[in-house]
């Protein structure tokens, strides 16, 4: 079940590496670039936007940049104070996603959740992704990034291998049936719900159009210093990010909703 003390806990500890994850290879290196292309479509200037679960602040800058008045809210205190250091004239309020009743009906233009926060409140996703529909303006777009199964699968098969011969098959079974990873030695930070593409639909369409989707982190993480090379990266991740095939294939997955 949904431990916000905890989650808050274990963000507060883990601090700037929260920033630095997709340089550092926790996360993809190139997820960002599609989160930052989704942000590219759907953020106008002008917009008022929520950036739920900000973290440090990585898609509130964007937002930034895309001329959207921005509004932070973050689990973690010490995320929070990560984020005003970098960006002091922004509201930032520690909050929960299952509870944005501090707001309005019809607030805001555009609501982005990306990073997981979805994932990360296993049993109340479906009351999160009720409420950041409910803050957004009929015609507005909410987009959210949940972890992904099959992208983990991929990813870390080798290590899938080595876990199943420490602890049996079953665990990890259980895993690929339920979508949950149990936090625990070799496993995951913090419990989790991962994602295909068909359940984060079934997860959204109840409050509005699936208009759009992407898996983010298709490639694994690649160290790249040349920059044809990159781009060459960068247009491969791309092409797999939208093609309807691979869209469970990230180890993220994004979906837009856009509210009735």
């Amino acid at each position: 079940m949904w431990d916000p003390a905890r989650t808050a806990e274990y963000f507060d500890e883990y601090g700037e590496q929260e920033w630095t994850r997709f340089e550092t290879g926790r996360t993809p290196g190139l997820s960002l670039t599609t989160h930052i292309r989704m942000l590219e479509g759907y953020v106008r200037p002008g917009d008022r936007a929520l950036d739920a679960g900000a973290g440090p602040g990585r898609f509130t800058l964007e937002m930034l940049r895309l001329g959207a008045h921005v509004t932070a809210l973050d689990i973690s205190p010490g995320q929070l104070e990560l984020l005003r250091a970098r960006v002091p004239d922004v509201e930032a309020m520690v909050g929960d996603i299952t509870d944005l009743s501090r707001f309005e009906d019809d607030t805001f233009d555009v609501t982005v959740c990306f990073g997981g926060p979805l994932s990360y409140v296993l049993d109340r996703a479906d009351q999160a992704v009720a409420e950041l529909a409910r803050v957004t303006k009929p015609g507005g777009h909410v987009l959210v990034s949940v972890m992904g199964f099959a992208g983990a699968v991929i990813h870390y098969a080798s290590i899938l291998v080595d876990l199943a011969r420490r602890d049996g098959p079953a665990k990890s079974l259980e895993v690929a049936r339920t979508g949950i990873l149990q936090e625990g030695e070799g496993y995951g930070h913090l419990t989790i719900r991962m994602y295909l593409w068909e359940e984060l639909e079934a997860l959204l369409a109840p409050h509005g159009e699936v208009v759009d989707g992407a898996a983010a982190g298709v490639l694994p993480h690649l160290e790249a210093d040349e920059p044809e090379i990159h781009e060459m990266l960068e247009e491969f991740e791309e092409r797999l990010a939208y093609d309807p095939g691979s869209r469970s294939c990230g180890e993220h997955l994004i979906g837009v909703l856009r509210v009735g």
